[in-house]
């Protein structure tokens, strides 16, 4: 299992070298909105120009990570569903959704 601190660690890596490698120090996590599910943490960022300016340009389009308890990598949960319903799928091992 994963704890909090891990999963904060583990989503500021993903972030800071995966996905915004060029906007690396302008990440900032935010481990008091970490939630805790069956299947893993969500744990919500932003950009520091957003959280200075308020300018809603400077924000990312998906702000919360998801870091599984398995270890598997961390990830953004699909836009098109709420997250609390893709970290359910997720538990009960519906995602991703069967074909036919």
């Amino acid at each position: 299992m994963v704890t909090k601190d891990q999963a904060v660690s583990a989503g500021a890596h993903f972030l800071k070298t995966s996905a915004y490698p060029e906007q690396a120090d302008s990440v900032v996590m935010l481990p008091d909105t970490a939630i805790e599910f069956p299947y893993g943490w969500t744990v919500r960022f932003d950009f520091k120009e957003h959280i200075e300016t308020g300018n809603p340009a400077a924000a990312p389009f998906t702000s919360v990570i998801v870091v599984p308890h398995s270890g598997a990598a961390a990830h953004f949960p699909p836009s098109h569903l709420p997250v609390a319903d893709y970290m359910e799928l997720c538990a009960a091992g519906n995602w991703p959704p069967k074909k036919g």
